[in-house]
C-alpha cells in the first residue's frame, strides 16, 4: 500500500468535474488534499458532453481551459429546440461560444489541474464506508484487490447520481422526474451545425451535440414511468430515436461508434448537503434534469463553493454538523435561480402544448430565444427571463 500523510486535511471521493474541482481549489489554498476515484482515466463517461459557455470561463479560473483547447473541441454558438409538431427555435448566445469533446478527455484534464495545484490523485480505488476516528474520518475501500485506509479532517462526496457517501450519512433520496438516459457517438447524422439540438417527443427527448471528426454525441432520455429501456440498449437507442419525427430524414446513414452507455435514473436530491466532517458536491447532492445542459458548469461552481466552504472550516477548525450547516444556504443562495428555471423547463417540455406555444414565440422574437439560451449557458443572470416583461412578451 502506498505511503500516505497519517491525516489528511481532505479527502475527494470522485474525480468528475466537481470532485477534480473541489480539490484543485483546496489544494491550491494551501492543504493537504487526496483525490480518489474508482476508475483508471482516461474513461468513458455518458454525457452530453457540452460545456457551455459560462462552463469555459469556470475552466479558464480553474486552469484547465488551454488544456481542453488544445483537444481541439467543437465550438458551439447557441442551442436549437424543436417540439413534438416541429415547431422550434433557435437561440444563440449573447457572448462567449461553448464547447463539445468526450468526457472522457474533459475530466482527464480537470483532474491533472488538481494534480498540478497539488492534490494527490489515487485512481482504482473503490469507496467503500467513512467511520469516526480521532479527530477525523476514516475512509475505507479497495484498491487492486486490497484494503485499502486513510484519514481526512473532512470528506468532500463528489461520487456522482448515486453517491455512497450521501447513503452512508442518510442524505439521499429520489426526487424529480424520473428520466434515464442512454448516450453513444454516431456517425452519419445529418444537418448538425455550430448549435446543440434538443428535439422533445411525447415521452422524452434527444439531445445532439456534435463533436470532432464528423461525430455526434447522441442523447436519448426517456421518462421510466411512461417507458422502458430494455436490452439490448444499441437496439433500444435506435428504437427509441425512430419515435422522433423531428429527425425523420436525417438518421438514414446512422452509424453507431461507441458502446450504448446508460445512465439514470435522473432526479436525485439530498435533505441536506453537509454532515459530521463531510459536504457533498455536484451530482451527489443534487441532479434534477439534464435538458438545460447545465451540469458542468453546475459542477464547477458548486465545487468553488465547497472548497470556500471547507477551507473556512478547516482553517478554524470548525468541522461538525451545526458548523457545515452554512454549506445548505450557500448552495440555496447560488442554485435557486437554477433550480427553478430547471422546473419552469421540466414542467415545459413534458406539455407539448405549452412547449408548442413558447416555441412558436421564441422563433417569432429571436432576441427573446438569444436570452433565454444564454440564461442556461450561464452568460446572462436569471433575472432577466423572471422580469414580468420577459414573461409577459412569452405568453402574451
Amino acid at each position: 500500500m502506498p505511503s500516505f500523510a497519517p491525516m489528511h486535511d481532505a479527502v475527494v471521493i470522485g474525480a468528475g468535474p466537481a470532485g477534480s474541482a473541489t480539490a484543485a481549489r483546496l489544494a491550491r489554498a494551501g492543504f493537504d488534499v487526496l483525490l480518489l476515484d474508482r476508475a483508471r482515466f482516461p474513461r468513458p463517461k455518458p454525457c452530453a458532453e457540452y460545456v457551455s459557455p459560462g462552463a469555459v470561463e469556470a475552466l479558464h479560473q480553474l486552469g484547465a481551459l488551454q488544456p481542453v483547447l488544445d483537444e481541439d473541441p467543437v465550438r458551439l454558438r447557441g442551442m436549437r429546440v424543436v417540439g413534438p409538431d416541429g415547431r422550434g427555435f433557435t437561440g444563440r448566445f449573447l457572448r462567449g461560444t461553448g464547447l463539445a469533446l468526450p468526457r472522457e478527455r474533459l475530466d482527464l484534464h480537470i483532474a491533472a489541474a488538481a494534480a498540478r495545484a497539488g492534490a494527490r490523485f489515487l485512481q482504482g480505488v473503490t469507496f467503500e464506508s467513512l467511520t469516526a476516528a480521532p479527530a477525523g474520518v476514516l475512509v475505507r475501500g479497495r484498491s487492486g484487490g486490497r484494503s485499502f485506509e486513510v484519514s481526512s479532517r473532512i470528506v468532500i462526496g463528489a461520487d456522482g447520481l448515486n453517491s455512497r457517501v450521501a447513503r452512508q450519512f442518510g442524505l439521499a433520496r429520489r426526487g424529480g422526474p424520473t428520466r434515464a438516459a442512454l448516450v453513444a457517438h454516431a456517425l452519419g447524422i445529418a444537418g448538425m451545425g455550430d448549435v446543440g439540438e434538443m428535439h422533445v417527443g411525447p415521452a422524452g427527448y434527444v439531445g445532439l451535440a456534435p463533436l470532432a471528426g464528423g461525430i455526434t454525441n447522441v442523447a436519448v432520455v426517456v421518462d421510466l414511468l411512461r417507458d422502458r429501456i430494455e436490452a439490448p440498449v444499441s437496439a433500444a437507442l435506435r428504437g427509441h430515436l425512430a419515435r422522433f419525427p423531428t429527425l425523420r430524414g436525417r438518421l438514414g446513414d446512422l452509424e453507431i461508434v461507441s458502446p450504448v452507455r446508460a445512465v439514470g435514473p435522473f432526479g436525485r436530491t439530498t435533505r441536506r448537503a453537509g454532515a459530521e466532517r463531510a459536504l457533498l458536491v455536484g451530482d451527489a447532492a443534487d441532479f434534477y434534469d439534464p435538458f438545460t445542459g447545465e451540469g458542468v458548469y453546475a459542477a464547477l461552481t458548486g465545487a468553488e463553493l465547497a472548497a470556500d466552504y471547507a477551507a473556512a472550516a478547516l482553517a478554524s477548525d470548525r468541522l461538525g454538523a451545526k458548523h457545515l450547516a452554512g454549506y445548505d444556504r450557500r448552495r440555496r443562495e447560488a442554485f435557486a435561480a437554477k433550480w427553478t428555471l430547471e422546473r419552469i423547463v421540466s414542467w415545459v417540455i413534458s406539455r407539448p402544448w405549452a412547449l408548442g406555444h413558447v416555441a412558436a414565440r421564441l422563433h417569432r422574437r429571436p432576441e427573446l430565444a438569444d436570452l433565454l439560451v444564454s440564461v442556461t449557458a450561464h452568460v446572462a443572470p436569471p433575472s432577466r427571463v423572471f422580469r414580468p416583461s420577459y414573461a409577459w412578451r412569452l405568453v402574451a
